[in-house]
């Protein structure tokens, strides 16, 4: 079939999900898993996109809308109070019948200036965009017009805000604040915000966020500590006391469990995780998990948070091999609230699967960013080396593989070399030269990693694909 003349003219797709290669099956019901909240065990030889599969599903969940905090007890210190904060709450105080656009000449001239419209040195107005006055010529963003400004205060744009607050006390201790924000280049949102000092300000006062509610929805552990997977309350030699040690509820660390809270947790290699995947299916079924100490010699062991919200998905992978090693009870967990799909290590080597592969070719080099495209002919060297994987690793003839993460490393060191000769693009000659370095490197044997040999000997081509 024809090839593009380089890889810079393969059309690489936007969305994350349609750039994973020759996995269609795992990626329809990856689809399905993010839409119904199912539990996800991929399984499959490295390399061939387990962990891409799971980062690209992100982009189909819904964002976060809870907070998690935890708040002094003034009753009993070692028991923090949760608090979970709904994403309405943010905005609860404000009144929005109160809301209306202003002009900067409408608004207090120390507000117009902060917030970019207005100039500090001849009050002039201006578009925010301009950050240089029109009327003066002059930074509107510079606190006086010294030649050190510079060196003194950081860069012109660094006192730019984005929202200013003017705040009003009253005696009865309610508190009312007037908020300005940019709405556009020539417009501000003005509104109300009303909260009473004595209760809101002094809970803040006491109050720690352990899961913020702008977070990342996909969070990857390892499960090497108990401490990662399940929080832990740092030690403070001093304990609790108020005067010297600091505040029980400001010592609580949350695990990765809890910060995965309405997101995804993903398990690489989960049947490492050993004796710690009992206390992953007991999160996993009450969809909460006390934070404490772990340490019994630690002033933390004496802290307890209960019942902290873990509302998690749970994407895992594992080795075919290690599938035993996984707890049987957590994978009947998984199987019957989710799917366990085997992912496939080759693919039919037909027109369709080729135009993938070449996507995929051109996909590592844009994702590097450091090495130049390929040729056609350097394409055909890639799809010859994953061809002859197919057959070697999977037995498979007429058949390319799906271990991609090697061919993208063979991909990765062929650009090396041909920014090594400052070559614009990668030649035949690259590819086949990296071909001999990994070879090589696989072996231990460095007189086989030498450079510039076109034609490896077939114990070299052999040695690195096994």
């Amino acid at each position: 079939m024809d090839l593009p003349d380089t890889t810079n003219e393969a059309s690489i797709p936007k969305n994350p999900l349609d750039m994973v290669i020759g996995q269609d099956e795992a990626v329809a019901i990856a689809r399905v898993v993010a839409k119904q909240r199912r539990n996800l065990l991929l399984v499959g030889p490295p390399g061939t996109g387990k962990s891409m599969i799971a980062q690209s599903i992100t982009c189909l969940l819904r964002s976060a809308t809870q907070e998690i905090c935890v708040l002094h007890n003034p009753d009993n210190p070692e028991r923090p109070i949760l608090e979970i904060r709904e994403k309405k709450h943010y905005r609860e105080y404000i009144d929005k019948k109160n809301e209306k656009l202003l002009y900067a000449s409408e608004v207090p001239k120390h507000v117009a200036e902060k917030l970019g419209y207005r100039c500090k040195s001849c009050g002039g107005l201006s578009r925010f965009s301009a950050h240089i006055c029109p009327t003066c010529g002059s930074s509107k963003y510079k606190k006086s017009l010294s030649p050190f400004d510079d060196l003194v205060m950081g860069f012109p744009g660094e006192f730019r805000k984005d929202k200013v607050e003017i705040t009003k006390k009253y005696q009865n201790g309610r508190e009312e604040t007037t908020v300005y924000e940019r709405a556009d280049d020539t417009k501000i949102r003005c509104y109300m915000q009303r909260q009473s000092k004595t209760i809101e300000s002094e809970r803040r006062k006491n109050r720690k966020v352990i899961v913020p509610l702008k977070r990342n929805n996909f969070i990857q552990a390892t499960g090497a500590s108990e401490t990662e997977l399940l929080g832990d309350v740092k030690h403070d030699p001093y304990g609790s006391a108020e005067s010297l040690g600091m505040p029980a509820h400001m010592r609580v660390v949350p695990g990765a469990i809890h910060e995965a809270h309405e997101g995804i947790l993903y398990l690489d290699e989960i049947a490492s995780l050993g004796p710690y995947q009992k206390h992953l299916l007991t999160a996993m079924q009450d969809k909460k998990y006390s934070i404490s100490g772990h340490n019994p010699q630690s002033s933390g062991a004496a802290v307890r948070v209960d019942d902290v919200p873990c509302d998690f998905l749970l994407f895992a992978s594992c080795n075919p091999e290690d599938l035993s090693q996984i707890l049987p009870a957590l994978r009947s967990r998984i199987r019957g609230y989710g799917y366990e799909v085997m992912l496939s290590s080759y693919t039919p080597k037909t027109p369709e699967n080729i135009d993938r592969m070449v996507r995929f070719i051109a996909q590592t080099v844009q994702e590097d960013g450091r090495i130049p495209h390929l040729t056609a002919e350097s394409v055909q060297s890639v799809l010859k080396v994953s061809e002859d994987m197919a057959y070697r690793l999977d037995g498979q003839r007429e058949a390319l593989t799906l271990r991609l993460r090697e061919l993208g490393g063979l991909i990765r060191v062929a650009g090396d070399f041909a920014v090594r000769d400052q070559a614009e693009l990668i030649m035949p000659v690259h590819v086949r030269e990296a071909e001999a370095v990994l070879a090589g490197v696989d072996t231990g044997n460095t007189q086989t990693a030498r450079l510039g040999n076109p034609n490896p000997p077939a114990s070299e081509y052999t040695s690195y694909f096994f």
